[in-house]
C-alpha cells in the first residue's frame, strides 16, 4: 500500500469531520478533503516525521478550508450546532453551543481541535503555526471564558 493511500485511510475520517464542522458552510467538505489529499500527495516529500503525520493533514486541511473561504468570502464560524452528532433538548448543550460560539476565533479554534480531533498541544501549535505556549494559552483562556459564560447564565435562570 502506498504511503498516500495508508494516511487516506488512517486519517480521512478525522479530517472530513472537522472539515465539515468547521467548513460545511462554505464548501462541500468531501471537495476539501479530496483537495486536502491532492495537495500533500504533491507536497509528501516535506512530510519528515511520519508520527507528524495527522498534524500535517489537518494543516493542509485547514488551509483548504480557509482559501475555500476566502474564495467565496463567507464567515468560517464552524458548525457548532453540529459538535453533537445528536440532537438533544439538554438545556445545558444548547447553554455550552452558545458559549462556544461566543468565544473569539483565536479562542474557539484551538479548543476545538482539542475537543473534537482530540490533537496534542504541539499538533494544534503545527496545524495553527502558533507556538505550543500559545496555544495552551488560548485554550485556558477558553476554558476560563466558557465556565464564567456558563455560571452567568446558570446564575440568571
Amino acid at each position: 500500500m502506498s504511503q498516500l493511500a495508508e494516511l487516506y485511510r488512517d486519517h480521512a475520517p478525522a479530517l472530513l469531520g472537522y472539515l465539515r464542522r468547521r467548513f460545511g458552510r462554505i464548501d462541500n467538505p468531501e471537495d476539501l478533503l479530496q483537495e486536502t489529499f491532492v495537495k500533500a500527495a504533491r507536497s509528501l516529500d516535506t512530510l519528515r516525521r511520519p508520527e507528524s503525520a495527522r498534524a500535517w493533514l489537518f494543516t493542509i486541511a485547514h488551509r483548504v478550508g480557509v482559501s475555500a473561504s476566502r474564495r467565496r468570502r463567507t464567515d468560517t464560524a464552524p458548525l457548532i450546532e453540529h459538535a453533537v452528532a445528536a440532537p438533544s433538548t439538554d438545556p445545558r448543550l444548547t447553554a455550552m453551543r452558545q458559549a462556544m460560539s461566543e468565544l473569539s476565533e483565536e479562542h474557539r479554534r484551538p479548543l476545538e481541535l482539542r475537543l473534537h480531533e482530540r490533537m496534542t498541544y504541539a499538533e494544534i501549535a503545527e496545524v495553527l503555526s502558533l507556538p505550543p505556549g500559545t496555544v495552551r494559552s488560548r485554550i485556558h483562556h477558553a476554558i476560563r471564558k466558557l465556565k464564567r459564560t456558563l455560571k452567568d447564565t446558570r446564575d440568571a435562570t
